[in-house]
This record gives C-alpha cells, structure tokens and sequence, in this order.
C-alpha cells in the first residue's frame, strides 16, 4: 500500500486509544496522540505545555483562551507573552498535515478527520461504546467509583465535544460525518482491531 492516514475519533471508555495503539502494530506504523504535542512544540519551538493546556479542552469565547508561551517562540505574538486557541490549533494542524504527508500513519483526535479532510489517502474512523461498558473502563483505568466515572464521561464527552465542534464543520461522534463508525462493545477490543485491520487493508488496496 501506498501512504495512508487513520484518524480515529473516540468516546472515552470506548477503549479507542488502545484500539488505535493494537492496530498502529498491526500495521507496522506509528500512532500519534499526545506525542503529536511534542511534534507540534519541537515544530514551532513552543514548550510542550503550553499545547497540553489547550489539548482537547473545551472552547467558549470567540478567542477560545489564552496560554502562556515559554521557549524560543516567547515574542511570537508582537508585544505578548500569551498565544490564542487559535492559533495553537493552527500550528497543530501544520503537524499533522506534515506528518500525514511524510508517513503513514494512525492520529488520535486532535480533529485529525477535518484537518486532513482533502488527503487523497484518509480514513475517519470513530470509536463508541455502551455507556456501562464505558464506565466500567474508566472505573478500572482512572480508579474512580461508578458515580465519579460518570461525571468524569459526562465532562470529557462535552470538552471534546466542545473543542471538536468549534474547529471543524463536521460534528464530534456524529456518523455521517465518519467513514466507519464501529461499537467496540459488540466486538471488544480485540475483533474491533481485527475488523479495522482487514477493513483498511481492502480499503486501501481497492
């Protein structure tokens, strides 16, 4: 196969993350989540935190926030030591379309379906779940109790939700707005890597 992208959109406790990191072996490429902040810092010379302070979160405002700039980029706002939302998702969107070009590739979020939506080669994928399986998984991974692990779903379904809606026309989860929408509770883990497997493999092979 020639270079191809996945973008893998995902509710928390879907196990999405996992899903992506089995496949990204499977088919022998990287995955890039949180490590995409580090190419987007190392790009543009800002400190990583500062694109972790914005990774994801919920956005209201026109200008969606402000966040402290450390590092070589300090001035890169004339006369200010803060950078917008904005302008963040910017330079985020340079690195991953810079990485979408040079490789192939999975991408975790981060809008990665809209930003790369003309790539002659992309795959959206989103990853859902039943809503107790989805709470039994955040109640073993973040070690909370079921009434903490629902408000934990509750926040972080609206922050991405929030984050994805404000950038991108198309709508955070929504099917249509997808190549392949898949339940991982029907399939676990496991079956869910195998079905996207042999589904990409016959996708970008047609």
């Amino acid at each position: 196969m020639n270079k191809f992208v996945i973008s893998i959109g995902r509710q928390p406790g879907s196990g999405g993350k996992e899903i992506a990191e089995r496949l990204a072996e499977r088919l022998n490429i990287k995955v890039y989540d949180k490590t995409l902040l580090e190419v987007a810092a190392r790009e543009s010379g800002i400190d990583t935190t500062v694109f972790e302070q914005a990774d994801e979160q919920e956005v209201s405002g026109l200008f969606g926030g402000w966040f402290s700039i450390h590092g070589s980029m300090g001035d890169y706002i004339p006369g200010n030591n803060y950078m917008g939302n904005n302008k963040l998702f910017e330079i985020q969107s340079e690195a991953i379309r810079d990485i979408a070009e040079n490789e192939s590739c999975i991408i975790v979020g981060r809008c990665a379906e809209y930003v790369l939506r003309d790539h002659p080669a992309m795959l959206s994928v989103f990853i859902t779940a039943d809503y107790d399986d989805r709470i039994e998984r955040v109640m073993k991974q973040e070690g909370l109790g079921q009434e903490k692990a629902a408000e934990f779903i509750e926040k972080s379904d609206k922050r991405r939700r929030s984050y994805h809606d404000y950038y991108a026309t198309t709508r955070w989860g929504e099917a249509k707005c997808y190549d392949l929408c898949i339940n991982s509770s029907r399939m676990g883990v496991e079956g869910s890597v195998e079905l996207l497997y042999r589904f990409i493999k016959e996708y970008f092979e047609k």
